[in-house]
């Protein structure tokens, strides 16, 4: 057992049986409601420059990366999209404290200023040509800040998602923090293509510049909605009985080990298809295959657009089988899908390459689907912050922002289309064996991170 500051004890090790607590409304009020919007904005931000850099990386490799080799500059370029995971500890370590300590609200409220303001500012970056060597440093340090305030923004807004939606419907209301993912890469790829389209040949000097820009207003729109915010429902009831953890990195790290290997892991596979897929395969179609930027695009964005209606789909079957079949499901599928996308990716003509990102998309969705339910699941409310914050960063630097520079550097040395799906397959292997050893969260108490009693006298029976 563990003390809170109030003196009050609180669950302690992975395999304690919570108290029952009373289930939240089935029914989410107006203010609730807002609040999963707000919680998500953050979030849609952070993907959205993501996914920008990434669609814009051989435009960035040019203009803050020139090398006499293409291939060098655009592993220069990807290496920066890299570093930026590695101080997400940083920010996770600082953020799940925070969050803990002092509420989910404020802590949402500063990481959301953070994220804009380091957007827009990239896109005032002057190119190496005008500055020199500052400017691949100045993107590296936004980069940076970035990365920091992403430490802390998924698990946050998840955490504040989770916290509030009816207990019976937690994977359908924490959908939408993929559903938000998957919109920001849309928006970033529709951006993208009417910035091209629209600047013409000046998108390489000053066109690409506009949709980083734009990150400024829709952070000041989520300034103003999480300033507006309640606490989540669940935080505060758990402060009123039993008072805020004291040290919740220490206590997540000594009581939720487990927990966060699994998060760590089963975040694998989801992550690394995000990046790889979504992110690094427009770059590898145009620059690999020859395929007109138009054409990568507009595949990738109708591939995004199913898989939004499957992360819909899947959240309420997790809702109601609970959530490791579709983990088991999805890992499987991306398994075996991965070479059978790139294959369709060769073969170069339109109707391949949509039915290529469909194809991988159901796999990722079925991940997807149940991720935010059962990460926080996972976790007691005194330490979620942390414990998500530990595990999900892990993950994100192991096989996320990794990917694009894996990817590169595969098919470079092995001279092989196929080396991204293989990468993908061995993510989605990890993955199926996180999924496999992750228990069944359905009917965990969010109080304490484990089944509550009533669960677990029916297993007994």
């Amino acid at each position: 057992m563990t003390t809170t500051s109030a003196g009050k004890p609180t669950p302690g090790g992975p395999r304690e049986l919570a108290k029952s607590t009373p289930p939240p409304s089935e029914r989410m009020t107006p203010q609730a409601r807002k609040g999963i919007i707000a919680a998500c904005i953050g979030n849609f931000i952070e993907w959205y420059e993501f996914m920008l850099y990434g669609y814009f990386a051989t435009v960035i490799a040019a203009q803050f990366f020139p090398v006499a080799d293409p291939t060098a500059s655009l592993l220069l370029t990807f290496a920066v999209f890299g570093i930026s995971f590695l101080v997400r500890p940083l920010g996770g370590i600082v953020f799940g404290y925070i969050g803990d300590r002092y509420g989910r609200k404020v802590t949402l409220s500063m990481i959301i200023m953070m994220i804009s303001g380091a957007t827009a500012a990239m896109a005032l970056v002057p190119s190496y040509g005008q500055i020199g060597v500052l400017a691949p440093i100045l993107i590296l340090l936004l980069r940076c800040i970035q990365g920091i305030s992403a430490g802390g923004e998924w698990m946050g807004s998840a955490s504040y998602i989770i916290e509030n939606a009816p207990a019976r419907k937690r994977a359908t209301f924490g959908a939408w923090q993929p559903v938000t993912i998957v919109l920001a890469m849309m928006t970033a790829s529709l951006a993208a293509l009417a910035v091209t389209a629209a600047t013409g040949a000046q998108v390489d000097h000053w066109g690409w510049r506009i949709p980083f820009l734009v990150a400024l207003p829709l952070g000041l729109v989520g300034l103003y909605l999480r300033l507006r915010l309640d606490e989540s429902q669940e935080f505060s009831e758990a402060v009123k009985e039993d008072g805020v953890e004291k040290t919740p990195l220490r206590k997540t790290l000594k009581h939720d080990w487990r927990s966060i290997l699994l998060v760590t892991t089963l975040v694998c596979s989801p992550t690394m298809g995000t990046y790889v897929v979504f992110s690094y395969a427009p770059t590898f179609l145009t620059t690999r295959l020859d395929i007109s930027t138009g054409a990568a695009r507009l595949s990738g964005l109708i591939g995004m657009v199913f898989v939004v209606a499957m992360i819909l789909v899947f959240a309420r079957v997790a809702d109601r089988t609970g959530r490791r079949p579709l983990l088991i499901t999805g890992a499987t599928w991306v398994l075996f899908a991965a070479p059978i996308t790139f294959w369709l990716f060769g073969r170069r003509d339109m109707f391949s390459l949509i039915v290529g990102f469909v194809l991988i998309g159901i796999g990722l969705a079925m991940m997807f689907a149940p991720q935010a339910a059962v990460f926080t699941e996972l976790f007691p409310t005194s330490r979620r912050y942390a414990g998500l914050a530990i595990g999900y960063n892990l993950g994100a630097i192991l096989f996320g922002g990794a990917g694009p520079f894996v990817a590169t550097a595969l098919i470079s040395l092995t001279d092989s289309n196929y080396a991204p799906a293989i990468y993908m397959s061995a993510g989605a292997l990890i993955s199926l064996v996180a999924a496999l050893l992750v228990p069944e969260t359905l009917h965990f108490s969010l109080r304490s991170g484990n089944r509550t009693e009533k669960e677990h006298r029916v297993e007994q029976v």
